[in-house]
């Protein structure tokens, strides 16, 4: 498990208790600067164009 920040340190976040969740390595390197709404929102949008 990797160490993943919910508000990603690019966009401001900080290694706190309550901004670092586990996370394996993919989804961590999948989410990458998204916060884990736009993460959803990304998959969701894939899915779709994907399956029109």
């Amino acid at each position: 498990l990797t160490m993943d920040h919910v508000v990603p340190v690019a966009r401001g976040g900080r290694s706190v208790k309550g901004n670092v969740v586990p996370a394996c390595r993919a989804c961590n390197r999948g989410k990458s600067f998204l916060t884990p709404a736009e993460q959803i929102l990304a998959t969701l949008e894939n899915q779709q164009e994907e399956n029109p």
